[in-house]
Parts: structure tokens; C-alpha cells; sequence
């Protein structure tokens, strides 16, 4: 916990020294430091199934944003962690690390991009909200590189090229049945702003998923997708995509290589809403996602948000969503037949702010997982919160 602690502050100050360091080449440069302290009541930590006992959490999460700009460039970025101390049934320590950073440099017709960066998580908290399995409780390192290029064609038409490298390994992993795996994604994007308000995109791309652990296990997925962005009006806007996926998944056991080819269908829509002090978005989409299982898994999600805020210091919001899960097994796939399974999340949240930089947030999470196995498997779990974040003043360099 104190060296964890040692390395965030060493990364902020760094962080701070280089924007001084370019403050004769910015036009501003800001830091924007905050804590957060919360308390949490969980009534099942390990989302398990059967007799389990209910736990306190007790979290630390000091963080700093950051961002800079001059006429061609473009940067921000964060470092946070949080500090995590369960008591109850099933005591638990946690360090989880954010390193997020966005960069993007513009010529006349040219933008230069860069997203990417370092978490470190648990599995329940980013895997599970994403795959809609729930894996084993333990501690995921991820490192997300995401470099890309845009060529302005006309003014209307540009040209997007870009390359992903996604890298996942688990503490104890072997142990708990989960294996490290990394993706390497290429892919190119032709964009067409046909009207003001209607926009059309042609996307092909090559993904490799390579779990060396399980059975020397390679998913190369090749997908063309068409996407189309509406702006009904000044408040409405849509979006809706689909498109086709060629799976071709290949592992190296001792008794010789097994290979298999499946086709499957992608796509996602949302719709959003907007007014002066709310809105609603409703999302549904269909995506093919890694996992540290060593296979594939296709999952279906359904969700809905809103925010209102009734007064300026009090705000309300709402987050919801279902995920359906399906693990793409074939005879290449060591793992054989995997069960269907269900995560739901209802996440409501009141936030009171009662200073220039400070804010309360009341927080309940309801999450419910169900897993197609004979018999079947259900567990739930409450999670109730208090957050309390304190924001100072921003940190300002500029020229």
C-alpha cells in the first residue's frame, strides 16, 4: 500500500514537472488534483453463489487530471488510484492504478492520435462490466496502446487509419483457471459527412487474440462494419451500425493443431436525448470480446442512462444495463461447451455538491449474474455507498 502510494506520487509530480517544462510552447497547461474517500457496504464482494458473508470497504482514491493545448496539439490525461481495505467475511487489500492518456496532433489535413494507457483492476470490476462473465475475484493488469492517423480527403470525406495492442495478465492466474492474453488489432475507417446532420462510415478490420496458455490458442477475426450517425435535431441523435464477423481460431495441443472457421453477426445502436439540465441515452449492441477464460466471448448488451440535475447543487442519475454472454466454443477451443450467462446492473446515484470543490455522492449498485448450468447458478449482490470528493483549485501554467 505505501509503495503504491510512493509510485502515484511520483507519476503526478513527473506529470507536473513536464507541463511546466513545455509551458513555453502552450498556450495553457492545467492540473486539476482531487480524494476521494468512500465507504461501501457489500453484501456479497465475490458475486458467488450459495452462503457468503457481507464485508466493509473502505477506499482511498487520490487522482490529478491533466491537459495542455497549443493551435496544433491536444493532450490530457489522468493518474489515480485507489487504495482499497475490505473487513467482514472476506478480508481483502487492493491497489487499482488509472494511467489514461490522449493525444492528438493536427496539421491542415492531417491528425495525428494517440489513446491508451495502464489499469490496473480487479475482475469484477472492469472485465465483468465489459464480457458479462464473472471471473475469478482477482487483480487484472491492462496495458491499452491505441495509435492512429486521419487524412482529410475533401471536407467532406476523410480517411482514418489505426492500430490497437491490448495486453491483459492476472495475478495468480493459473491458479484461479485464467490465462494472460494479448490482441493486436488493425483497422481503417472511410468516413463521408453526407448532410449536416447525417454521417456514414465504412470500417474493415483484422484482429489477433492469442492466448498462449490456453493450448497455444490464436483467433484471427477478420470484420467489415457500416455505420450511420443521425442528428435529428439539436437535442435527438442516433447512431446504428452492423456488420459481419469471420472468426478463425486455431490451437496447438499435443496430439496435433485443430483449426475452425465460424461467421458471426455484429452490430450497435443508441439513441440520445438531451435538454438544458438532463438527458437519456438508450444503447442495444452485439460485440465480440477477449477474456481471460483463453477464448472469445460474444456478448449482448442492453442499457439505459440519465442524469437530471434539479438544482445546481444536486444532481440524480441513473445507470442500467444487461448483459447477455455466449462463449464462442468450437473444436478448436479447449474450453468445449460454455454455459450461457446473464450480468444485470442497476446503478442509481445522487450527488450533492455542497462547495466550489467539494461534492457528496449517495450511491446503490444492484448487481444480478445467472449462469445456464445444471442446476443453474444465481447470485446477487448490494452494494451501498458514500463518496465524499474534495477538487481544489486547478493548477494553471500558461504563456
Amino acid at each position: 500500500m505505501v509503495s503504491g502510494r510512493v509510485i502515484l506520487i511520483g507519476v503526478i509530480v513527473a506529470s507536473l514537472l513536464a507541463m511546466g517544462g513545455r509551458k513555453a510552447h502552450a498556450a495553457e497547461w492545467f492540473a486539476e488534483p482531487s480524494i476521494t474517500l468512500r465507504g461501501d457496504y457489500n453484501t456479497n464482494l465475490l458475486l458467488a453463489a450459495g452462503q457468503h458473508d457481507s464485508v466493509w470497504g473502505l477506499w482511498e482514491s487520490p487522482g490529478v487530471k491533466f491537459a495542455g493545448a497549443t493551435e496544433s496539439l491536444q493532450v490530457s490525461g489522468r493518474a489515480a488510484a485507489d487504495f482499497v481495505q475490505y473487513f467482514g467475511g472476506s478480508d481483502q487489500r487492493l491497489t487499482n492504478l488509472y494511467f489514461p492518456l490522449s493525444v492528438d496532433y493536427k496539421t491542415e489535413r492531417e491528425t495525428f492520435g494517440f489513446d491508451g494507457g495502464f489499469t490496473r483492476d480487479n475482475t469484477l470490476m472492469g472485465e465483468a462490466r465489459q464480457t458479462g462473465i464473472v471471473l475469478a475475484f482477482t487483480q487484472r493488469n491492462l496495458w491499452n496502446l491505441a495509435p492512429s492517423w486521419t487524412h482529410a480527403l475533401t471536407e467532406r470525406l476523410s480517411l482514418q487509419a489505426g492500430y490497437q495492442y491490448s495486453k491483459a495478465t492476472y495475478e495468480d492466474g493459473a491458479r484461479l483457471g485464467l490465462v494472460d492474453y494479448t490482441v493486436n488489432t488493425g483497422s481503417g475507417t472511410l468516413q463521408y459527412q453526407a448532410t449536416q446532420a447525417d454521417q456514414v462510415s465504412l470500417t474493415g478490420s483484422f484482429t489477433n487474440f492469442s492466448a498462449p496458455q490456453s493450448n497455444d490458442l490464436s483467433s484471427d477475426i477478420s470484420t467489415g462494419q457500416i455505420s450511420l450517425t443521425h442528428n435529428f435535431s439539436e437535442t435527438i441523435s442516433g447512431t446504428v451500425a452492423g456488420g459481419v464477423s469471420y472468426v478463425h481460431s486455431t490451437i496447438k495441443p499435443p496430439s496435433g493443431s485443430v483449426s475452425d472457421d465460424q461467421t458471426l453477426g455484429i452490430g450497435n445502436a443508441s439513441l440520445k436525448k438531451t435538454w438544458d439540465d438532463a438527458y437519456v441515452q438508450l444503447d442495444v449492441s452485439r460485440q465480440i470480446n477477449p477474456s481471460g477464460f483463453g477464448f472469445l466471448i460474444q456478448t449482448d448488451r442492453i442499457g439505459m442512462t440519465l442524469s437530471k440535475d434539479f438544482t445546481e447543487r444536486w444532481t440524480t442519475s441513473l445507470d442500467a444495463f444487461a448483459l447477455w454472454a455466449t462463449g464462442i466454443t468450437s473444436k478448436a477451443t479447449p474450453a468445449g461447451t460454455f454455459p450461457e450467462s446473464r450480468y444485470v446492473t442497476i446503478n442509481p446515484r445522487v450527488t450533492w455538491k455542497f462547495s466550489q470543490w467539494g461534492h457528496v455522492d449517495f450511491v446503490y449498485n444492484y448487481v444480478n449474474r445467472h449462469v445456464d448450468t445444471t442446476p443453474t447458478t444465481t447470485a446477487f449482490a448490494n452494494i451501498a455507498s458514500i463518496m465524499l470528493t474534495y477538487t481544489p483549485p486547478k493548477l494553471t501554467v500558461g504563456r
